[in-house]
């Protein structure tokens, strides 16, 4: 039975499709449907349609967002424009303009960005946000605005964010129906394979070149080092980048053959599953750890020059702190995707039996 308002008790057009425009797509048309069940003028269709859409919106973004991709993504704008505007309340601003784009692109768009267009776009909409927060503090405060240095860094921040979105999409939320549903066909079941394997071929490429490009990068800072613990910890830091480029590079692996039928492609393809679970799992083993002794030289060789011209070392202490959060966010990503790793090779399982 059509529960549907009739004609006459149905909210004007143009306000209608204002309302259906602020609702993200994946609930609309619930959303919708009882709103209209409540309508009994345009006005109060509206006032409704306002105290509900913000409390959808703020479910979704729960949905879509993860609490780890946030902090990194946030981690990365901050440090970038703080260096380059020596303003902290600047850079809040501004990141928080771009992290309110982000989150509503995750939560309004439909599925996953797994294409350069697609992460492309993304940018664009924290770029936006960015933009968007700018215009307000020129309104509100001035002298709060970014100077002109800062956007060299935000450009950077952002080219970051769109090779982290790039090489790993489920920093953004995956819902959990989409890990337990089934491929019906073995047509389904193939093309989810596929993607499967070229998003990780490019995700370890992305890394893999990344770690050599961040190896090369450190020899500058390694030559002018002022003293021995920085210069170890540089020397560290840039064996570290190449040490996670080959691990990485290693753990290519060879397509599906084609040959195979639905049973052995099943079996192989739950076999890659459990094969990137073990490797999430013990992410922060293999990646983490080795990273933290070049930064602790680091740390200490810069704190040693800062005691001897007299300045402060609370900023180390701070530096120390944020790189704390942002390694507990790095661990929390991990294991959630490994959960939801588990639910696909589980929910993959449900159909060999």
């Amino acid at each position: 039975m059509d529960r549907r308002p009739t004609l006459e008790t149905r909210p004007p057009v143009l306000i209608d499709a204002v309302v259906r425009a602020l609702i993200p797509p994946a609930c609309r048309e619930h959303v919708i449907g009882d709103l209209w069940e409540r309508y009994r003028s345009p006005w109060q269709f509206v006032l409704d349609a306002a105290g509900t859409i913000p409390f959808v919106v703020a479910s979704q973004i729960r949905r879509t967002s993860t609490l780890a991709g946030v902090i990194i993504y946030a981690f990365t704008l901050l440090v970038t424009l703080g260096v380059g505007s020596k303003r902290t309340g600047a850079a809040v601003a501004a990141l928080g303009g771009a992290m309110l784009g982000f989150v509503l692109r995750d939560a309004y768009k439909r599925g996953i960005s797994v294409s350069v267009k697609q992460v492309a776009v993304d940018l664009v909409f924290g770029a936006g946000g960015l933009i968007a927060s700018q215009a307000i503090v020129a309104l509100v405060l001035p002298r709060q605005l970014l100077p002109l240095s800062a956007y060299a860094g935000g450009l950077a921040a952002f080219g970051l964010i769109f090779l982290l979105r790039l090489q790993n999409p489920n920093l953004g939320g995956i819902p959990r129906q989409a890990m337990t549903h089934v491929p019906a066909t073995f047509e389904a079941l193939v093309t989810e394979v596929r993607l499967f394997e070229r998003m990780s071929r490019r995700g370890i490429r992305i890394e893999a070149c990344t770690g050599v490009a961040l190896a090369g990068f450190f020899i500058m800072p390694l030559v002018s080092a002022p003293n021995w613990a920085m210069r170890i910890g540089w020397a560290l830091g840039s064996a570290y980048a190449l040490y996670v480029a080959v691990v990485v590079w290693t753990h290519q692996r060879p397509p599906m053959p084609e040959s195979l039928e639905f049973g052995a492609a099943l079996a192989h393809y739950r076999g890659e599953l459990e094969r990137r679970h073990r490797i999430i799992q013990t992410l922060w083993r293999w990646y983490m750890m080795p990273m933290v002794p070049g930064m602790l030289l680091i740390l200490v060789g810069a704190s040693i020059e800062a005691s001897k011209r007299g300045r402060p070392l609370w900023p180390a202490l701070i530096f120390i702190a944020l790189m704390a959060v942002l390694g507990v966010a790095i661990h929390l990503s991990s294991q959630g995707w490994a959960r939801k790793l588990r639910l696909r090779i589980d929910a993959l399982g449900a159909i060999a039996e």
